[in-house]
């Protein structure tokens, strides 16, 4: 990681108003700043640059706002810990919504740091600072964001960013956004505010449940045989890992894990007889009905599975649920879920109900109650490139697996011949389905991962990809190193699915599902587009024997700390993943040919 040098010296006296929010962020130990320029923040632009000489935090530039947002949620799902990024005025923070609604729904920390043009109208400029001031900037984002200020005074921006930086670190967590007023920032200050001791504003030690609840949850647990730990969202440290699996092992319980969450549990261990999965296949329904206790850790949607289990029979298990989700339910989102029943609610984290019942329930180890079935051989050959295929030979590249992190991975997946082995294997799905965020998700995983010495991978779709993937001209501007394989079926493929369903269940034609998804003709040369911004592009790779050598090529360049894409072209269907069909989608010859 290499951050732009400033020239001559930094000013370091506190002399304007937008010193004091560059201040503040230094003072709260934040690394890095993403952002996207804009005249709204200007003089904030120059405090980080001239006064605190772009370092602590040191600007990452990126060439849209979803992509500021994406980079500083992709940095938090690697370290826990928030970034900060800028967005400029009322158009930037619209620009940055989807993203900023996919750290919400993934319960990430963040500081959104925004401006407007002057509040004092006889401060703005003719037309574009009337068009950039929003009275009340934060209305737009309140729904999904914990907590929104506009200070307007220079110690109003020291409390407000501390009470901020406080409420997004705070279980459970997610963004907060300060909105800078841009006359307030060009003041000069008559003297430096009061400076906070920043010890004594911290944010609370995490919520434990009453010993009478753990009682009660310990009760149940002893008195169970057939329990499945439903293993939600968590930390990403060595000492939680092994935590988890302890407990898991002392109550004999079966194991789940959900690809949202990313790697929570080590999915080649006993106690883990199922894939992670987005949705649970048959085995994991079956499961789910014979248990006779669900214990869920901050799983996502316990509703959700409960659901989808009763297709293939009834749920009677007990259910002890930790969570401290519900504290951040609004009217406008529904990221909260259905509704689910629970016998025990543990007011806490998952994390937090981990320790708190290993240590009630005391020493013991117990095999699994449901054993993991043999495994299938995979296919990792074939006529034509698959997942499969592709997931070993990248594998078989590393002397250790484990020095690679997954930022990012495309449905079908085959997670048995690469398991998640560690807390960093794999960071977890982008939080609101918004399309378009892998690229700067991707970008702010590896620049933690590479922080910590990883290697970090993302497998992402040709559509993912396409909506931003000039999120990696930061990667290469600021040599971050990052391996993108391309999983191109030249399709919104999962959606050719939904209308195949949709066509099926109206007795209409499904061999049309592909029409208005794919996107063949013409075919996108994404190695041209990557190289145009400096990456390695390679590909596009079409044969299988041609895997082998391109990937061999991306493991060195990204080994060389670059960032690297390949192209891989992956029929639709091809790993025939759950409910995944070849269908009839015509080539891109074909539909080329029906168009004259």
């Amino acid at each position: 990681m290499e951050l732009d040098k400033i020239e001559g010296k930094a000013d370091d006296k506190v002399a304007w108003g937008s010193d004091v929010a560059a201040q503040m962020l230094r003072r709260f130990g934040i690394p890095y700043m993403s952002l996207t320029p804009g005249a709204s923040y200007r003089g904030f632009h120059d405090s980080v640059v001239n006064h605190l000489g772009n370092k602590d935090p040191g600007m990452i530039l990126c060439l849209h706002e979803d992509h500021a947002v994406s980079v500083a949620h992709g940095w938090a799902k690697v370290t826990g810990k928030p970034m900060a990024c800028a967005l400029h005025s009322n158009v930037g923070l619209i620009h940055g919504m989807m993203s900023i609604y996919n750290a919400w729904c993934d319960r990430t920390p963040m500081v959104i740091m925004g401006a407007t043009g002057p509040l004092d109208n006889v401060q703005r400029r003719p037309w574009i600072d009337w068009i950039h001031t929003t009275r009340d900037q934060g209305a737009f984002v309140r729904s999904m964001v914990k907590w929104d200020d506009l200070p307007h005074s220079p110690q109003a921006i020291v409390e407000g960013m501390t009470r901020a930086f406080m409420l997004t670190q705070t279980a459970p967590t997610a963004p907060v956004y300060i909105c800078l007023d841009a006359g307030l920032q060009e003041s000069k200050l008559e003297k430096e505010p009061e400076w906070p001791d920043l010890a004594r504003f911290q944010p609370p030690a995490p919520a434990r449940p009453a010993k009478e609840v753990i009682d009660k949850a310990v009760a149940l647990l002893n008195k169970s045989s057939k329990i499945v730990m439903l293993m939600g969202r968590g930390a990403r440290n060595d000492e939680i890992w092994n935590a988890r699996i302890k407990l898991a092992e002392r109550l004999g319980a079966v194991v789940m894990s959900d690809l949202k969450a990313g790697s929570m549990f080590p999915t080649d261990h006993p106690a883990h007889p199922v894939v992670p999965f987005n949705v649970l296949p048959k085995f994991a329904r079956e499961i789910m009905t014979e248990a006779d206790l669900i214990l869920s850790l901050d799983w996502i949607d316990v509703h959700g599975a409960m659901k989808q289990a009763k297709s293939v029979g009834k749920v009677t298990a007990k259910v002890i649920h930790a969570t401290l989700d519900n504290h951040l339910a609004n009217g406008m989102n529904m990221d909260y879920q259905g509704l689910p029943p629970v016998d025990v609610a543990l007011a806490c984290e998952g994390d937090i109900a981990t320790t708190e019942l290993l240590a009630a329930l005391g020493a013991g180890k117990k095999d699994p109650w449901k054993a993991k079935p043999a495994p299938k051989q995979k296919d990792t050959g074939g006529d034509v490139i698959t997942l499969n295929m592709v997931a070993a030979q990248l594998k078989s590249l590393f002397n250790d697996a484990n020095e690679v992190g997954f930022a990012s991975l495309c449905k079908g997946w085959p997670v048995d011949i690469w398991p998640h082995q560690n807390p960093y294997a794999y960071m977890g799905k982008d939080g609101g389905g918004g399309i378009g965020s892998g690229p700067g998700l991707s970008v702010g995983v590896a620049l933690a991962l590479s922080d910590m010495g990883k290697l970090p991978v993302s497998v992402l779709g040709d559509g993912d990809f396409l909506m931003g993937g000039n999120a990696i001209w930061t990667a290469v501007h600021y040599k971050i190193p990052l391996l993108i394989l391309i999983n191109n079926n030249e399709s919104y493929f999962n959606d050719e699915l939904h209308q195949e369903t949709v066509a099926n269940t109206r007795g209409r034609e499904p061999k049309n599902r592909w029409i208005g998804q794919a996107s063949g003709n013409p075919t996108t040369d994404i190695a041209k587009l990557c190289e145009a911004q400096g990456a390695v592009g390679i590909g596009p790779v079409t044969k299988p024997a041609d895997v082998k050598a391109a990937l061999e090529k991306g493991v060195a360049a990204l080994r060389a700390g670059k960032c690297c894409v390949i192209d891989l072209r992956i029929p639709p269907g091809a790993d025939r993943h759950e409910g995944a069909s070849l269908g009839s989608r015509p080539t891109t010859a074909a539909m080329e040919a029906g168009k004259k």
